[in-house]
């Protein structure tokens, strides 16, 4: 152990401060609370909505991402809005449709908002994307929902459809082909647990066909002809392209199929039916609700088990579909899954964001989360963040007599720590003016606009000139947000000068206040000449907000581990 080194700073001969710092009032605190701050999160790993706005339904499941980097469904809706009853043919979003989906989508943000989502992920399909108005709805879900739709192409609905499908179904003992019947397309995938061996899409959705062939009710053999033939012409040279990859199974998704297994179990007593799995489709069931399906009214149809009724006006049009896939392929079962795209929208987000994935797992609070997720997007040095965060902490708490700040003041003091020397990722000379616009523009979650103000102005003063009246950001804020800044930035400041050399030597601090004096005491492991000389230089906010006299030694010594 080496003998100690003990320097002194000028008390109150310091000039530079402010006319905001040295009038403040002394206990006037910032109330983190009521309208002007966010509600805090509650410790949970990633949530994400996945919202799927498709042809005749918006489907959104609400996930957490688990330690094993899979999901749990935490939420389920479904509701079934047309969006596409008349773009199909007319190309044409109907404008009470568009009502009605707003208004489920309204519904849908206040659930994801319930559950703390950190993303709302929202893909619209067919509908929108065919028709001349589709911008108009986008464009109206944005300004008044907040909401981004991305409208995707056939071959991403394809992708994505197949991303969810393999997660749920084993495909290690060959291919398998996926079929996906939504209102306007219908997807026909074949892959194997590796890779996708065939994306295709086809404009062969329910609804569509239904708009294009059925006309009376039921079907009468003129219009089922017509329909058949034209699902013939469309598939016929994919058909041998599928064949030729020899499918060892067959998967349907999405509600088409789901309402067809579910018919086909219905269809028998329910002896019968207590042996039958609800999650395949055999074609010996199929084949009879086929025929009863082609020759029933619409009424008929509302009274047999297992059909939803938002679906009895066009599932005729997605059992020719599928019966002529039954026949062509020799398809003997059909496995269900209740996977589709929204899973795999789920599951595509987590492999393009695979940092903040692992991130969530091993942070569980929203706000601290995003907190590292900006500053390891900024390149931050991580451990000279974490040595200043403890010592700032460390003297926080030790100075509560001088502060008289609360809880959330230290929380507000922490993640301006984490963050102070972002501005470096734009460029040295004047990073502290960057880590402050980093912190206000860089998309943290959970905080309210002058939670950030105040982060960020903490991070913004940590060096060079303390708040001044030509600030305009400071001078924003009220007089006790700023007396709240004066007092963590103080503190920040003389942290960030005992690590002046990146490399954690100052392990403890310790402070004593008496007779207007405030003594640092440092625990080093190396000579702290520079730690000492640092904290010295940048202890003058500390004097002038505190009005103390700083006094600062260091002793080496090797701490245990």
């Amino acid at each position: 152990m080496k003998s100690s080194h003990t320097t002194k700073t000028g008390g109150s001969s310091r000039k530079s401060a402010s006319r905001a710092v040295s009038s403040a009032p002394r206990k006037p605190e910032v109330q983190i609370g009521g309208d002007k701050t966010a509600r805090h999160s509650t410790p949970h790993g990633l949530r994400i909505a996945a919202i799927d706005i498709g042809t005749n339904s918006l489907h959104m499941v609400i996930v957490e991402v688990t330690e094993t980097m899979s999901f749990k469904v935490l939420s389920s809706e479904k509701e079934l809005t047309q969006l596409g009853r008349e773009s199909l043919v007319r190309h044409i979003l109907p404008r009470p449709a568009m009502t009605h989906t707003l208004g489920v989508l309204s519904r849908y943000m206040r659930v994801a908002q319930s559950l703390e989502c950190d993303r709302v992920l929202a893909f619209a399909t067919s509908a929108v994307r065919e028709s001349v108005n589709g911008g108009d709805f986008v464009l109206m879900a944005k300004t008044q929902l907040g909401l981004d739709i991305r409208v995707i192409s056939s071959q991403e609905e394809a992708r994505l459809i197949y991303l969810a499908v393999r997660q749920a179904v084993g495909m290690e003992e060959g291919p398998a082909l996926i079929i996906d019947i939504g209102g306007g397309s219908a997807e026909l995938i074949v892959g194997t647990s590796d890779k996708a061996l065939l994306l295709e899409s086809r404009k062969l959705g329910a609804s569509r066909l239904t708009q294009q062939f059925i006309q009376h009710d039921p079907p009468n053999k003129t219009e089922l002809r017509a329909l058949h033939k034209h699902i013939h012409m469309t598939l016929k040279g994919l058909i041998s392209r599928i064949r030729s990859l020899h499918a060892a199974k067959f998967i349907g998704t999405s509600g088409t199929m789901e309402n067809l297994a579910a018919l086909c179990v219905g269809q028998h007593a329910q002896e019968v039916a207590r042996h039958r799995v609800n999650s395949e489709m055999r074609y010996e069931d199929f084949e009879i609700i086929y025929r009863r399906l082609i020759r029933s009214t619409f009424k008929d149809r509302l009274k047999m088990p297992g059909l939803d009724p938002g679906r009895a006006g066009q599932i005729i049009s997605g059992a020719v579909l599928v019966n002529y896939l039954f026949e062509q392929l020799d398809i003997r079962v059909i496995e269900i899954s209740d996977r589709a795209m929204r899973e795999g929208m789920i599951i595509d987000y987590m492999q393009t964001h695979w940092p903040k994935v692992r991130l969530s797992v091993e942070i569980t609070e929203p706000r601290r989360r995003s907190v590292i997720e900006l500053g390891r997007r900024c390149n931050y040095d991580e451990n000279h963040h974490q040595q200043v965060t403890k010592l700032a902490l460390s003297i926080f708490d030790q100075t509560t007599r001088l502060h008289h700040l609360d809880h959330r003041h230290r929380e507000s003091l922490e993640y301006a720590a984490m963050l102070h020397d972002i501005g470096w990722h734009i460029g040295h000379s004047g990073h502290h003016k960057h880590s402050y616009y980093l912190i206000k523009n860089g998309d943290l979650e959970g905080f309210s606009p002058v939670e950030l103000e105040i982060i960020g102005n903490v991070a913004r003063y940590h060096r060079r000139s303390m708040p001044k009246k030509s600030h305009e950001a400071y001078m924003s804020l009220t007089l006790a947000e700023r007396l709240v800044v004066d007092k963590l930035a103080a503190i920040l400041r003389v942290a960030d000068g005992m690590d002046r050399g990146h490399y954690k030597n100052v392990q403890r601090v310790r402070v004593s206040l008496r007779n207007r004096k405030a003594a640092f005491a440092l625990t080093t492991q190396a000579d702290c000449e520079l730690e000492l000389w640092a904290a010295r230089h940048k202890a003058d906010m500390f004097e002038k907000v505190f009005k103390v006299q700083v006094e600062l030694s260091a002793r080496q010594q090797k701490l245990p581990t």
